[in-house]
Formats: C-alpha cells, sequence, structure tokens
C-alpha cells in the first residue's frame, strides 16, 4: 500500500505518524531525528525503554549503535596519525611486540579497511578483552596475507581501539570522552554503558525478552539521538579530522566493502553521501547524510528492537521530505 498522507499536516507530523503506525504494527520502537539543512525538522521517541514496557521512551535513552561505534576508533587514529603519533603503514608489531609474527605484516591501514587477515573474535569463549587477547596471543596464521581480500570482522576493530590506548596511555573510554565527544559538543554519550546507568534503552526481541548489555570486547559508544545527529555534522564539518582524513576512512578497499567510517562518497571538502548501519543484540541503528543538490539531509534512527527495517524507514523519511508517496510499514 502506498500513502501520500498530507491533509495539511507537516512534515515532522507525517514522520511522527508513519513511525507511531509502524509501532502499532509492532515493526518500528525506538527514537529517530530527521534534520535539513542544519535544522531538525523532526524527533520522535516511539514505544518501550524495556522490555517491561513500563518506561516510555523518551529523547534523553541512549543506544547501543553496533557497529557505527567504529567510527570512533576509526577517527580517533586519524586524530593521531593527524598528530603525529603514528602513520597508517605502521605494522601493529611496533605497539604490541608480544604478538606472533604475523603482527608484523599488518598495518593500521590493513586494520581501517578490514584487510589485515585476521579471524573473527570467537564469540563462544571470548567474554572480556582479557580473553581476546589471549586469543591473538596464541593465533599462529592469518586466514589471508594483509591487504589482499576483504573480510569484516572485529578483530580490526579490537586492535584499532588497543593501539589508540597504548599511543596515549588512556583508556580507550576516556579517550572517547575527553578527545571527541566533549569537541563534538556531545554530553550524553556513555561508552560500554553497564546495569548502573540510567537511561539506557534495552534491547529486546518480539518475544519480550530482554537482552543484557555484556560485550565480548569493549569499546562501544551509546548515543542519543540528538548527539548521534551532532557526531554526524562534526564528521561531515570536519571538526576532529581533515576532510583529507575523512576521505581516508571513507575509501574502502574494493567498492561495496566497508571502511572505518562506513560507507560514502567525499568529494573535495564536501562529504556527499556518508552512510553508515550496525546491529547489536537485538539493537539497530543507521546513521543517513546527504548533501546533494544544495540540500543537505541527516536521517538518524535508533531501534531497541530490531526489525530489520531501518533503510526501508529511512526511504520513506525521505520521500516525505520530497513530498512524494511512501510505502507505510506493514506485517
Amino acid at each position: 500500500m502506498t500513502t501520500s498522507f498530507c491533509f495539511g499536516q507537516s512534515k515532522a507530523d507525517q514522520i511522527i505518524w508513519y513511525l507511531s503506525e509502524g509501532h502499532k504494527v509492532g515493526l518500528f520502537n525506538g527514537n529517530v531525528l530527521v534534520a535539513e539543512n542544519g535544522k531538525i525538522v523532526a524527533e520522535a521517541a516511539v514505544g518501550y525503554a524495556n522490555a517491561a514496557k513500563k518506561d516510555t521512551l523518551t529523547s534523553a535513552y541512549r543506544f547501543h549503535i553496533g557497529s557505527i561505534a567504529k567510527e570512533f576508533d576509526a577517527v580517533g587514529i586519524m586524530m593521531l596519525a593527524e598528530q603525529g603519533k603514528l602513520k597508517l603503514s605502521d605494522k601493529v608489531s611496533r605497539f604490541f611486540r608480544n604478538l606472533p609474527a604475523w603482527a608484523n605484516k599488518i598495518s593500521i591501514k590493513n586494520l581501517l579497511q578490514y584487510t589485515s587477515g585476521l579471524p573473527e573474535v570467537k564469540y563462544g569463549s571470548v567474554h572480556g578483552d582479557a580473553d581476546n587477547w589471549k586469543d591473538l596471543k596464541i593465533l599462529k596464521a592469518l586466514d589471508f596475507e594483509p591487504g589482499t581480500r576483504y573480510a569484516y570482522n572485529n578483530n580490526n576493530t579490537f586492535l584499532r581501539r588497543m593501539i589508540i590506548e597504548k599511543i596515549t596511555g588512556k583508556s580507550f573510554n576516556d579517550f572517547v570522552q575527553h578527545n571527541m565527544l566533549n569537541k563534538a559538543g556531545i554530553k550524553n554519550g556513555i561508552v560500554d554503558p553497564t546495569e548502573k546507568d540510567p537511561l539506557i534503552a534495552r534491547s529486546f526481541d518480539n518475544n519480550l525478552k530482554q537482552d543484557g548489555l555484556e560485550v565480548p570486547i569493549s569499546g562501544w559508544t551509546c548515543l542519543t539521538a540528538r548527539d548521534f545527529y551532532k557526531w554526524a555534522r562534526s564528521i561531515s564539518h570536519f571538526r576532529l579530522i581533515s576532510s583529507g582524513s575523512t576521505k581516508e576512512i571513507l575509501t574502502p578497499f574494493k567498492e561495496g566493502n566497508q571502511c572505518g567510517l562506513g560507507g560514502g562518497v567525499i568529494a573535495g571538502d564536501t562529504v556527499k553521501e556518508h552512510i553508515h548501519d550496525g546491529m547489536a543484540m537485538h539493537y539497530q541503528a543507521l546513521e543517513y547524510v546527504e548533501n546533494e543538490n544544495g540540500i543537505n539531509r541527516v536521517i538518524i534512527i535508533l531501534s531497541n528492537q530490531r526489525q530489520g527495517n531501518v533503510y526501508k524507514i529511512a526511504e520513506a523519511i525521505y520521500h516525505i521530505l520530497d513530498g512524494k508517496p511512501y510505502q507505510k510499514l506493514r506485517e
């Protein structure tokens, strides 16, 4: 069914109605922010903050953003490169001499482009950073020669974060808070929340089974929709790193591959497109930035009851902004 819901409603009203209707049929629970040309067009908090349905979501709730949190270590690496504290050609062995010989082959650029040859984290047995270090120290061989193939996995992310800690002498959490969140004007961001932290949207499945907050490796930044918007603008306006550094972590190994910032296009000093999605447990998030034909749009979608439809939601919102017909979320 295609809907054109106008009847005098503003774009904000249409977007909120669309999301609310999706919630009624069990296809959306979460927070959304939509901005156009630097102004917030719509902000919505739809549904519940936990499986018990005791707490209604508000804009103050923070969400896990899944793989989008990898942007923080990618940007952190480029910040240190700009300061002359590392080179992208540096090998992992420069920072960690107690790793096997394969560390002599893997460059930081390989880690940023997921071309290191490292295997995935062993999620069944890894329950913290110490466990993952043990696995890396006994790893005998890589899956392929670094720089020859692409394999998206979190051991690349883990080593990026550990390199930041090694160089700065700070925990990754402290580095993110002081060197990125504060500079971006983000006051509510949190890394690796625990049960004691307030205003954390808890993820749950369609049977209302709630997930825990434990993660195999550390370093996962959680944001409100408004703070996520500030982060997206900091990237596209080069407030933390230069346009050249931004291009470095927007340029994949091959077309269609992910890189440090997910995916996108940069032309000169303009980020034409920046798209990144992430999942963790039953969280799902989407960061959609487009700068075309004199119009800049940012769509932030944060869900704590993942339905696999964030791109469909973004498409409908985009059509609403353009005054075009769009499809309702349907069972």
